[in-house]
């Protein structure tokens, strides 16, 4: 695990939005997988802008989604597919054909997850995994109780999750179920990128230097990956000793 600890949050997002930029420039045919979340808004505005600045072309590049409402229509303002839509593929002017989303309608949903596996086995695999943390340890929408061997799959949002991620709904309760890619679906990236910033992400963060494997925290598992990065500002680090 490599661990960066900003000067501030701007210089973590910095970093982060650096690090996903180089990988666009960098890479021919990129598979990217997104998340979602306040912690990432600052993330894709940046993105959005060094792209714009340097002309850098896209088009070859493709895109996937991390999780996604159950319950949900795709077009509410709360999805995440309008969520990335108004964060990276209207500025970009992107096409949609470049981006995959779990299919979360209700005709053949417990085939989904199947299904959008292999979209991703299709493609080559994701090559780099953006990632937050929620506030008890999960990733993606993999709570804690998921195991290490999860695939894409429904998922039940604990009531801490849904309480978390009300602010993201102006009417309406936050839907009771999503889809998303699994740990093991995860950890399948060649590179993971953590980014954590905020007071309310210490105790997670911690718990997550001082554990390994252990589903209660999901964000455990990632340790054991080759080439995951965790970027976190002053606050989220308020709680850890790198001398452990």
């Amino acid at each position: 695990m490599r661990i960066i600890i900003a000067k501030s949050s701007s210089e973590a997002v910095e970093i982060v939005s650096d690090m996903i930029f180089n990988k666009l420039q960098s890479e021919q045919d990129l598979v990217l997988g997104l998340a979602t979340g306040k912690t990432m808004e600052p993330v894709y505005k940046e993105v959005v802008e060094k792209v714009k600045a340097s002309h850098l072309d896209l088009r070859s590049h493709r895109f996937f989604m991390l999780d996604e409402y159950i319950g949900l229509s795709t077009s509410h303002p709360s999805s995440f597919k309008s969520y990335i839509n108004r964060h990276l593929i209207a500025p970009l002017k992107l096409v949609s054909d470049q981006f995959q989303f779990p299919t979360v309608g209700t005709e053949h949903l417990s085939k989904a997850g199947e299904v959008y596996e292999e979209k991703i086995k299709q493609a080559g695999g994701i090559y780099l995994q953006l990632l937050g943390i929620g506030s008890n340890g999960h990733i993606g929408f993999n709570e804690p109780g998921s195991s290490s061997d999860s695939r894409t799959r429904i998922v039940k949002l604990t009531e801490e999750t849904r309480k978390a991620n009300q602010s993201q709904f102006e009417s309406g309760s936050v839907p009771e179920e999503a889809l998303s890619m699994g740990v093991a679906s995860i950890m399948d990236a060649k590179e993971l990128l953590m980014l954590a910033t905020g007071a309310s992400k210490a105790d997670a963060i911690k718990y997550l230097f001082n554990h390994h494997d252990d589903e209660s925290c999901p964000a455990t598992f990632l340790k054991a990956h080759p080439r995951f990065t965790l970027v976190l500002d002053p606050e989220a680090a308020g709680k850890i000793s790198l001398n452990i």
